[in-house]
């Protein structure tokens, strides 16, 4: 009898050392997701490291990302992107993709418009690198939540911008760095980018006076001034013809 259960405990322990680890996204987890998953799902290879990976790694106009995650895959992935990679992460939500961003820098077609803005997106990164420079424009007045996925190595790391305002006709430029470790345990190089938006609204924005404006503002100005100096002149003027 002990023999027995001898044996079936060592069929258990054999079972359990064979199975494999299970892929667990990390749902709020702002640093690495947990997805210990593989991209290319071969057996035997390790999942990408978090290394020195932050929200400080991605920067627009002067800030950091609000929130990143990292996880195993390919944002740029199907014709409207994986959002899947980042979502329950940052929300949940509706995600839409804004544009695909090749291993050159170079825009995949034309960047789709939000709420009728035209959105120009510019990258600057040399082949191989792991560092680069990226910029957004916006035709329109408009609020909205911004992740830029960065695909090298295996993983993706998503980088969210909250509540991003962009003003008509303005540039936010920044920065963008890649500080995570591939399989090999190696910081991987650039591959390629992915932008997403979500919760988009127009912005009512006063409009700013021409130069005309201020001119006949100043000569309004200069005109009551100059009324109220005569006046002033006058009363000086009649004070002694009256005492005399």
């Amino acid at each position: 009898m002990k023999a027995l259960i001898a044996a079936i405990l060592l069929v258990a322990s054999s079972i359990a050392v064979a199975a494999p680890g299970g892929n667990n996204k990390g749902g709020g987890n702002s640093g690495n997701s947990g997805n210990s998953g593989n991209s290319g799902g071969s057996g035997g290879s390790s999942s990408p490291g978090l290394g020195t990976a932050s929200v400080n790694d991605v920067i627009l106009a002067g800030k950091t990302a609000n929130n990143f995650v990292l996880t195993s895959g390919n944002a740029q992935s199907g014709q409207y992107g994986d959002s899947s990679l980042f979502s329950s992460s940052f929300g949940g939500g509706t995600w839409n993709l804004l544009g695909k961003i090749g291993s050159n820098g170079a825009l995949s077609g034309s960047a789709s418009q939000v709420l009728g803005s035209n959105l120009t997106l510019t990258f600057s990164v040399a082949n191989g690198s792991k560092s680069g420079t990226w910029s957004i424009t916006s035709s329109k007045s408009l609020q909205m939540d911004l992740v830029l996925g960065i695909h090298a190595g295996n993983a993706t790391g998503s980088f969210l911008f909250d509540n991003l305002v962009l003003n008509a006709g303005q540039t936010k430029s920044g920065s963008f760095a890649i500080n995570w470790n591939n399989n090999g345990g190696q910081v991987p190089a650039f591959s390629n980018a992915t932008l997403f938006t979500s919760n988009a609204s127009l912005r009512s924005v006063a409009p700013v006076p021409e130069p005309s404006t201020y001119a006949m503002l100043l000569a309004g100005l200069a005109m009551v001034g100059w009324l109220a100096w005569r006046r002033r002149s006058q009363f000086a003027a009649s004070v002694p013809a009256a005492a005399a």
